[in-house]
């Protein structure tokens, strides 16, 4: 591990930092960035301070943390998180998330990841694009990849066994806010740096009508990505994703459980999700993210517009954690699109004159 290496000189704030350097290296970046912020400090100059530190003990270290983009309507957002997805539904679909968490803070997290999938014309399976942009400060997590699932049928559903591969970014920009000049310490990149590397994902995914269940591995190489005193490790993630729509008979309503986990066997979150559907148009839920949030979900389904279906959703999380004193919330918005394709299995009907 590199030796540890501060901007910021003032004895005061050195000799606060240093006691927890050492706990705070070995957990979640988000981990770290609350540990820090929800220390009470009132004036502004000093809150300031609090996060520029943060991003310098994250960055002055070799880190292994939880780092992919973190979502609220999960169910939604199948494929960045398993490969094996890709063309499960029949259709050209395309996902576009945005999020902002705990707003209130300057330099809070903004997420923005697009995601479409089909089933594959020339080659038997699907396959699938996602793009993510996920930024914290003055930190920039991009990451951009292709899919490719090779789907079977089993049982009752569908089985997609799914690769992806592609390029992983982390950037951090020269917008340093420090007691002394940045520029001073060789050792810190005032005018910011930036380094990619390969990354690749192994999925598989099985559906039915009414079950959905998931199982994945994220960032396998786990690469580390180095530039001048920075090293930056992309921890491997595993995830697990389930869900069932069960139809209450006699009713227009559906309800529609779901989990989702994800872990760097570090750290693990746990979502519970639980939606109900109206004439599988309108749909309103809550969710409990274990330890850090409750959230409120809604969300709008249209059929037939256009060649295919739109869907919109909105979210709100409401911090459980000790952030809930400085933080106004999250709040999620999506929007997806599906292009529906011909069903391969449909029976064709044909006429002829003789029978007209």
């Amino acid at each position: 591990m590199k030796t540890k290496r501060n901007i910021v000189t003032q004895n005061s704030v050195k000799k606060y930092f240093s006691q927890s350097v050492e706990k705070m290296v070995n957990r979640s970046f988000l981990s770290i960035l609350a540990n820090l912020i929800c220390i009470n400090f009132n004036h502004l100059t000093m809150k300031k301070l609090c996060l520029s530190v943060s991003l310098i003990v994250f960055i002055a270290v070799s880190t292994v943390a939880q780092q992919d983009p973190q979502f609220s309507q999960n169910m939604h957002n199948r494929l960045f998180p398993n490969p094996g997805v890709a063309g499960s539904n029949n259709a050209i679909c395309a996902t576009l998330f945005h999020r902002q968490q705990w707003t209130g803070f300057e330099g809070k997290p903004v997420t923005t990841l697009l995601s479409v999938h089909s089933p594959a014309m020339i080659i038997p399976g699907g396959v699938g694009l996602s793009i993510a942009q996920d930024g914290l400060g003055q930190i920039d997590y991009l990451l951009a990849k292709v899919a490719y699932a090779y789907r079977l049928s089993l049982g009752t559903g569908d089985l997609g066994i799914g690769i992806a591969a592609g390029l992983v970014n982390f950037s951090i920009d020269s917008k340093w806010v420090a007691i002394d000049d940045p520029g001073a310490d060789p050792a810190i990149p005032a005018a910011g740096n930036s380094k990619s590397g390969f990354d690749l994902d192994f999925g598989l995914y099985y559906k039915t009508d009414k079950l959905y269940l998931g199982l994945s591995a994220l960032h396998i190489p786990s690469s580390t990505l180095k530039a001048t005193d920075i090293n930056y490790t992309v921890a491997r993630h595993y995830y697990i994703m389930a869900g069932y729509d069960y139809d209450l008979v006699g009713t227009d309503l559906a309800i529609k459980p779901s989990l989702f986990v994800k872990t760097d066997a570090a750290s693990t979150q746990i979502d519970v999700n639980g939606m109900v559907e109206y004439k599988r148009m309108l749909s309103a839920g809550v969710s409990y993210r274990l330890n850090d949030a409750v959230v409120a979900m809604f969300g709008f389904k249209k059929e037939g517009v256009g060649p295919g279906d739109l869907k919109l959703g909105f979210s709100y999380d409401v911090t459980t954690s000790q952030l809930n004193n400085y933080s106004n919330g999250s709040f999620e918005v999506m929007a997806g699109y599906c292009f529906k394709l011909k069903d391969p299995n449909e029976p064709e009907q044909h006429k002829t004159v003789r029978f007209l």
